[in-house]
């Protein structure tokens, strides 16, 4: 790629000579430049011109270093490209640099032509990289907008056809009842995916507004439970329900909640074969038997989660296939779909379990999967209860 000589660069050093030097090199070759003798004043001349494309930055200078320009920059989430200057004996902290967002390092003293051939190499990938940024951008835009275009026709399509169901337009037998039924829920096992993979993009650009507050965690599992009932029925499996009667709350966005147990109870479903069970259940545990549960690396764990004395711990179980365990880690990656042959043609998008770790993440919770290859899979949801009700956490309901 051809890089334009256009380009403006800003020169950062504390010695004036290196610097004046710098900057008449870079005007011989064509740039538009600027020079300063300290961090403070890159940061002022950076933070008032956004048209810099490229920073020569010398690590180590008095008062604010190269090392806090360059977080500074990398913080505002800036293409501004960075090549960081060492003296010698300093080429491991440039290497740290590099860690930090550093596009290249050169160490004093240099050549200018190797100083050139770096400028336009880091240049060339600057402009590779926001290209590529452009081009990720309109992607999502278009599946965005043919996401939101999709929701209208397919939920007009639900409401025609359970007005015909219901018998509205005529009588309708229970075979005829049970197609429309499968064509209703199969429209609305879309218009889910379309939903997680509009909350996922909230989620990614912190838009994602959630309305968190003390719910029952019971009442909830045993209303998606019933959800799934028919569904379960329909496909020869059995669905089971284990419920401590705690009075036990969580703080959680209701619908979102819901959402995610509809997600792994419907992933359970496309996996499991005719004649296989699923079972939901949910426990409290205290924070001393909280440290025997195994907890994967992969996990994020909130923080203080530990100092809490309470959890809910619900479990999806199934007897699918199972995931195999090198696959566990990477399950709950967006458009991650993983292999567990039960002979229907089962779909999907890959959304689901990643709006499910997002979701819980907000709640200030973990989740996981078990499995062995062969012998089915469990998905684990630990999530702290309410301090309000720790007390009556492992209290009976009266009956």
């Amino acid at each position: 790629m051809k890089i334009q000589k256009g380009n403006k660069i800003l020169v950062v050093d504390d010695e004036p000579a290196i610097g004046k030097t710098l900057k008449e090199f870079l005007d011989l070759q064509g740039y538009t430049s600027s020079m300063v003798s300290s961090g403070s004043d890159a940061m002022d001349i950076l933070e008032k011109d956004k048209n810099f494309t490229l920073v020569l930055l010398d690590i180590k200078m008095p008062g604010i270093s190269g090392v806090t320009v360059l977080k500074h920059l990398k913080s505002l989430c800036s293409d501004i490209a960075v090549i960081m200057m060492s003296g010698h004996g300093s080429e491991a902290l440039a290497v740290e640099c590099m860690k930090d967002g550093a596009d290249d390092y050169i160490s004093k003293p240099f050549s200018f032509e190797d100083l050139q051939q770096r400028i336009e190499r880091t240049l060339s990938h600057r402009e590779e990289r926001i290209e590529k940024m452009r081009l990720q951008q309109e992607k999502d835009d278009f599946i965005l907008m043919l996401s939101h275009d999709m929701k209208n026709p397919l939920t007009a399509v639900i409401g025609s056809i359970d007005i015909i169901r219901e018998g509205c337009l005529g009588t309708v037998n229970e075979e005829q009842e049970e197609y429309l039924q499968s064509a209703i829920d199969s429209c609305n096992e879309v218009v889910l995916m379309i939903d997680n993979l509009l909350d996922i993009k909230k989620f990614e650009a912190g838009k994602m507004q959630m309305n968190i507050r003390p719910c029952n965690i019971n009442e909830l599992i045993s209303k998606v439970s019933k959800q799934f009932a028919r569904p379960a029925r329909h496909e020869g499996i059995d669905l089971s329900v284990d419920l401590e009667p705690l009075k036990t709350e969580i703080e959680v966005d209701k619908n979102s909640f819901i959402r995610v147990l509809g997600n792994l109870l419907g992933n359970a479903l496309k996996f499991t074969p005719q004649g296989g069970r699923i079972s939901i259940s949910c426990h409290c545990i205290t924070g001393k038997g909280i440290l025997g549960i195994k907890i994967p690396d992969y996990a994020q764990v909130p923080s203080d989660f530990f100092k809490r004395d309470h959890f809910v711990k619900v479990v999806v179980s199934d007897t699918g296939n199972g995931i195999p365990a090198n696959e566990l880690e990477c399950i709950f990656d967006r458009y991650t779909q993983f292999n567990r042959k039960t002979g229907r043609d089962l779909g999907g998008a890959g959304m689901g379990l990643a709006y499910c770790k997002l979701a819980i993440e907000r709640f200030q919770g973990m989740i996981w999967a078990e499995c062995k290859t062969g012998q089915g899979s469990e998905f684990v949801i630990l999530l702290p209860v309410i301090k309000s009700s720790e007390a009556e956490a492992f209290a009976p309901v009266e009956v």
